[in-house]
């Protein structure tokens, strides 16, 4: 409710979980605290089923299992590969190890073994870089012979006199990887502009309500009306969920732009990425890469929600909306359509075309976008709804969809987007400008399943191409 666990700190001794737990939250970073059983190999409290997918820093003690003399590696090696199992989600991004450690000697061959064995960690993603940050100096010593309460004071005092030497060290620490110093500073600053928002509502709530016990009823009512003001009061009764993201997202965005001119954002940002920007940028895959990006701009792929009437979706043209739902056979546009036929290309390369066009037709998707008018969506009234008729084409079969002479597509009326990366595969989508299905009825359609949804910058762009192509001039002229 109170947003994502980015810090993790994990150690066996009490008093040093606490000590550091207590060190990171002070200086800034709030951190949740695993205590690890050496009797189980467990972790107390268990951390959620499947690890936290958010988790950017992580702290633990090297030797969890308190092993005497110099603990061999691999030992220590197999305490860590259970933590991160239990605390790091297969779904994580980039995050830090920190080895919190009184055996610094043996942190460099720890990390060595965790990058050499990584399919150990059997999905789990390594951590983007390791480091050892000594916990000895700061450390306190525990009271003893007092009663807890007076114990713990002593504990804490002792503990925050150390304050300024631990913010400094965990700030080397974490500073050692440019890239991800500035990733985690854009996330704080996304979660600042998100609470910044919601400061700004209160305020405004503040302005309609004198009495300060009733300022919680005012602010029920300005969520509400931002909602309906957003989405219309039918569609926010309808899907309010939804209703309050769109009134909400124009004050976030205001917010996350005041922002980006702080000066130590900046000189993050730019010792980050600055060389890199100097040069060539190049991977080792292009046409691999540019799918995965094309597709984290252009393809919404978080689809649990999805309607097959939502702004952008693509749904298939296969049973149960093939034939008399549709109207027409989807599958004889590949033809006469999208791809051209083998006659078209040399003579010696036709053999090989048709061998191509017989193996992509069995597997080809043809599609259906949906391509409503944003205004119409926000306010979701009862109307037609208008669908492009398109066909993936896998990287694999392209040469089927252009022209022998010149690269060109089929027809004017195509327009072909991607690469994106579809079922794991660079794949493009040719979508028709002059062929479209419409759906008048109050349900929506009656689909398999959604493959995934544009997002509003692409459909924007296909009703430009659209309105375009449905609007070209013509004349009556006798030549």
């Amino acid at each position: 409710m109170f947003g994502p666990i980015r810090a993790v700190a994990v150690d066996d001794e009490p008093g040093h979980l606490l000590s550091i737990t207590t060190g990171l939250s002070t200086i800034g970073i709030p951190c949740m605290g695993y205590w690890y059983d050496r009797d189980t190999s467990e972790l107390r409290p268990p951390p959620p089923e499947g690890g936290l997918p958010y988790l950017r820093l992580l702290f633990t003690d090297l030797n969890l299992a308190e092993l005497g003399g110099v603990p061999d590696t691999s030992v220590l090696w197999a305490a860590v590969v259970s933590v991160l199992k239990q605390i790091v989600s297969k779904d994580s991004g980039p995050y830090l190890l920190v080895f919190w450690t009184r055996v610094g000697a043996k942190a460099a061959e720890v990390k060595e073994m965790l990058y050499a064995r990584a399919e150990q960690l059997e999905g789990v993603p390594c951590p983007i870089d390791v480091l050892e940050m000594s916990k000895a100096q700061f450390l306190v010593e525990p009271p003893r012979g007092k009663d807890f309460d007076e114990g713990l004071r002593e504990f804490y005092a002792a503990l925050h006199a150390n304050i300024d030497r631990l913010k400094e060290a965990v700030g080397a620490a974490v500073a050692t990887n440019a890239t991800l110093n500035a990733v985690s500073a854009w996330e704080t600053r996304a979660a600042d502009a998100a609470a910044l928002a919601v400061n700004e509502v209160h305020r405004c709530a503040s302005t309609d309500e004198q009495d300060p016990a009733k300022i919680g009823e005012s602010l029920t009512r300005v969520v509400a009306k931002i909602a309906a003001a957003a989405a219309g009061s039918a569609a926010a009764q309808a899907e309010p969920a939804r209703a309050v993201d769109a009134g909400m997202l124009d004050i976030l965005v205001d917010q996350f732009g005041s922002s980006v001119d702080a000066p130590e954002y900046k000189a993050m940002v730019a010792a980050a990425i600055g060389p890199t920007l100097d040069g060539e940028i190049t991977f080792g895959d292009n046409v691999a890469m540019h799918a995965e990006l094309n597709t984290f701009f252009h393809v919404d792929r978080q689809i649990a929600t999805a309607r097959s009437w939502d702004r952008g979706v693509v749904v298939p043209a296969r049973p149960p909306m093939n034939g008399n739902v549709l109207g027409f056979n989807a599958r004889e546009l590949l033809g006469s359509e999208f791809l051209f036929p083998p006659e078209l290309f040399p003579e010696a390369e036709r053999d090989g075309v048709r061998a191509l066009l017989q193996e992509f037709r069995p597997a080809a998707e043809v599609v259906l976008i949906e391509l409503g008018a944003d205004c119409d969506h926000a306010q979701d009234h009862d109307r037609t709804r208008r669908y492009l008729v398109g066909l993936e084409v896998p990287q694999q079969f392209i040469r089927l969809a252009r022209a022998p002479d010149n690269g060109g597509l089929r027809n004017g009326a195509l327009e072909m987007l991607g690469p994106w990366k579809i079922n794991d595969v660079p794949t493009y989508l040719l979508v028709s400008c002059r062929r479209f299905w419409t759906w008048q009825r109050r349900e929506p359609p009656p689909v398999h399943a959604v493959r995934y949804r544009l997002r509003a910058s692409v459909v924007d762009k296909l009703l430009h191409r659209y309105s375009a192509w449905s609007s070209r001039p013509g004349i009556i002229e006798f030549r």
